[in-house]
């Protein structure tokens, strides 16, 4: 075995470090990691952080769906991020959600109506068994799992005796009067990116995808409620359906539509679109300040979110639930034209950089989480110099000014500026629609009123 001196030791040493100077990295501590985010990373120039042959420091991103530990924020370094933050299961898990949205309806009132009725099972059975004795006639209620995803364990009940369950459940009054588009039910997946929540900034993409069930929606005292392709909107059980690839009335074959298709469509049939949109912006800014106060502060944690949100048959919006690792499948091929943008400009406006020759030279320093902490003074990582954002709206919470982004991607259309959240206030509250939805307006400025 041949002994290499030390000074060639060192000189290989350096030309290593050399190699990977001024190059972005990403970690993947997964396998099922979507094989579009690899995809999108690669195509911008990154490159894979390999564990066997470089240190922890040289990677800018760890992605993953599952959550992280408290000491992987703690542990970042200025250059790093990673794609969660503490505290946001307080939204993104359905009792958190009905527990948070029903603590700020007792304090803000009927702006937060945007929530169907909602019991957590077994702690909060009384209630629903009292609100169920009480109902004039039978009403249908849907129940899922708490803390799962993509349709699985969700059923729909009218009697007490069809109630099985064997873990935490939601209960949820039914939407039986949805909008329909050719008789077909539908539900909007909506993604929105939060960079930072102390200071509170959020952009909304402005594609997404609208998710068909595949046969036609009926309710009535015939239905048959175990037909989850006629109930249930998920993409994940529809595209089983024997009639996905048929031609159907209106939406034709498949199961999705681009937002941007939604849009067109309530233009063609004179409905204000515009108005819709905004409503839903405003439902989607409310219920992330139920974040704001909780989220710890700190600088290496990011989220992208996914909205679910689905129209009654009056154009209120309601919210159904938060995903906090919203579906990156690409099953077809509007899937990839939607999702592989998102993703480039969510890499844009979150504006990573390289590890810093100098942080090599300094070594690992950890950064507090403690909630409540003030960021650091310095500002690591600087804003992008050109001003127009993700999408066509921002947050920003009333105590910081929203920052500029990068220019979009060319496979994506131009956003409008963004526009500043405030938080709500007793003495401002936000009308409620006067049909009991959405409110008119959610505290967002400027924009117009609904």
């Amino acid at each position: 075995m041949a002994v290499v001196p030390s000074s060639q030791a060192y000189e290989r040493r350096d030309d290593d470090e050399e190699s990977t100077e001024g190059k972005l990295y990403f970690k993947f501590s997964e396998t099922r990691v979507p094989c579009v985010v690899r995809k999108v990373l690669e195509e911008n120039g990154w490159r894979e952080w390999d564990p066997e042959r470089h240190p922890e420091s040289l990677w800018s991103l760890h992605w993953k769906s599952g959550r992280f530990k408290l000491s992987d924020w703690d542990r970042c370094l200025p250059h790093q991020r990673i794609n969660h933050c503490p505290k946001t299961s307080n939204i993104t898990k359905k009792d958190n959600l009905h527990r948070n949205m029903k603590r700020l309806a007792g304090s803000y009132g009927a702006v937060y109506n945007f929530v169907p009725t909602t019991y957590v099972l077994p702690n909060e059975y009384v209630n629903f068994m009292r609100e169920y004795a009480e109902q004039s006639e039978p009403q249908i209620w849907i129940c899922k799992p708490s803390d799962s995803s993509r349709g699985r364990g969700i059923f729909l009940i009218r009697d007490m005796s069809e109630l099985i369950y064997d873990q935490q459940y939601i209960i949820q009054r039914y939407i039986k009067d949805p909008l329909l588009i050719g008789g077909f039910k539908f539900d909007l997946r909506l993604y929105v990116l939060v960079p930072t929540f102390q200071p509170m900034r959020a952009y909304m993409y402005e594609e997404g995808l609208v998710r068909f069930a595949t046969e036609k929606y009926t309710c009535d005292h015939s239905t048959d409620l175990s037909n989850v392709y006629s109930h249930l909107t998920n993409s994940s059980i529809n595209k089983y359906s024997p009639s996905l690839n048929e031609n159907k009335a209106t939406i034709g074959p498949g199961c999705k539509w681009p937002l941007s298709r939604l849009v067109r469509y309530f233009e063609s049939m004179n409905m204000d679109a515009a108005t819709i949109m905004q409503r839903i912006k405003n439902i989607i800014v409310l219920t992330l300040l139920a974040l704001w106060p909780k989220v710890p502060a700190q600088e290496s944690g990011f989220e992208l979110l996914g909205f679910d949100v689905m129209l009654d048959s009056q154009l209120d919006p309601w919210l159904i639930e938060v995903n906090a690792s919203p579906a990156l499948a690409t099953d077809t091929t509007l899937d990839l034209q939607v999702k592989a943008p998102l993703l480039a400009d969510t890499l844009k406006v979150l504006g990573m950089r390289p590890q810093p020759v100098e942080e090599k030279k300094r070594g690992r320093k950890p950064l507090s989480h403690s909630s409540g902490a003030t960021a650091p003074a310095t500002n690591r990582r600087q804003s992008p110099s050109t001003d127009r954002p993700l999408s066509n709206t921002s947050s920003s919470s009333s105590r910081s000014t929203p920052g500029s982004a990068p220019p979009r991607s060319s496979s994506s259309s131009t956003a409008s500026s963004a526009s500043t959240v405030r938080a709500p206030h007793a003495s401002g509250r936000a009308a409620a629609h006067p049909k009991g939805g959405a409110p008119a307006h959610a505290g967002v400025s400027p924009s117009s009123s609904p």
